[in-house]
């Protein structure tokens, strides 16, 4: 996306309903093949390394930081979907991972 459309859309509170979000995704991960997905989530993951590098040396800009960690969640959507990974299972993943997070952090 043209970063000063992505700027725009953030300062005019831009907002798409759950439902809305949902078939997004699910159009998409059926217009596309899965190991496209796949390999698209990859790179994804390689540009927010990317954007989080830049933060740390001290050149990095927050509205890209934001967009890169955008489009990870978008894909991380994709991959629950193509992968058939329940929401419910998802969280209580997440909140087992918390909980051990929790236990490093006394």
């Amino acid at each position: 996306m043209n970063l000063r459309n992505f700027i725009q859309k953030m300062k005019s509170n831009f907002q798409l309903s759950e439902k809305e979000r949902r078939r997004i995704i699910r159009r998409s991960v059926h217009q596309w093949p899965w190991i496209l997905k796949c390999t698209v989530a990859m790179e994804e993951l390689a540009e927010l390394q990317q954007q989080i590098s830049k933060q740390i040396r001290g050149y990095g800009d927050q509205t890209g930081l934001l967009e890169e960690i955008a489009d990870v969640y978008i894909c991380l959507s994709f991959l629950e979907s193509i992968f058939n990974i329940k929401s419910e299972d998802l969280q209580t993943a997440i909140d087992i991972k918390l909980q051990r997070e929790k236990e490093n952090c006394r």
